[in-house]
């Protein structure tokens, strides 16, 4: 029985496009060497190097230099708009539910997100969970397996009770290996307003 759910944010709770990043960088000058930088993006999801580090890590990469804000504003291109309905979702679920937030974020996705929605939209958002874990603050993300039994452990949680949502294929992946119940979201098809219904259905 499903008593803990643990969301993922980025597609599942917030709409994300990455492609409008890659075409913002591109606008800018960016050679084709900048997408395969996989080490130093996870290195940032993480808490690593700091923001400032981060996007002058990012200007070798460009044909020319390109001020730090408008790196920072491609970078944060892909957010799209906090929906209040999710809040309202939220809610609801929390009734029910013991929620929690569990992210692949960083310091710069988190706070352009608190502009866009508000500071009182996005307070109430945080507030339904009992706690919100995001990778740049616990030193690790996701899939790796340790990610998800710390936080299980942070809470005190059982992982056959608790179901992760995230849209990720390796990160489901990651979770089922830490005994997490799983939903691989997709935010193409899927439509979170119908949790309670898919957990009676499928999953619990």
């Amino acid at each position: 029985m499903i008593k803990n759910i643990i969301f993922d944010f980025g597609a599942v709770l917030i709409p994300i496009d990455e492609s409008k990043t890659v075409k913002a960088f591109e606008a800018l000058g960016a050679n084709e060497e900048l997408l395969q930088q996989k080490k130093l993006f996870n290195n940032f999801e993480i808490g690593k190097i700091s923001s400032k580090d981060f996007f002058n890590s990012l200007q070798p990469f460009m044909f020319r230099h390109v001020f730090l804000g408008d790196l920072r504003n491609a970078w944060n291109a892909m957010l799209g708009e906090l929906p209040e309905e999710n809040v309202q979702l939220l809610k609801r679920i929390k009734k029910d539910y013991r929620i929690f937030l569990l992210s692949n974020t960083n310091v710069d996705h988190i706070a352009s997100i608190k502009n866009q929605a508000g500071m009182f939209l996005y307070g109430q958002f945080e507030k339904q969970f009992e706690s919100v874990h995001y990778s740049h603050e616990l030193g690790m993300r996701k899939p790796d397996k340790k990610c998800f039994v710390e936080v299980l452990k942070r809470n005190n949680l059982k992982a056959e009770e608790t179901l992760m949502i995230d849209d990720k294929e390796e990160n489901i992946q990651g979770a089922a290996k830490a005994g997490l119940k799983t939903w691989h979201f997709n935010p193409q098809t899927d439509n979170i307003l119908q949790l309670k219904k898919e957990i009676k259905s499928r999953l619990d």
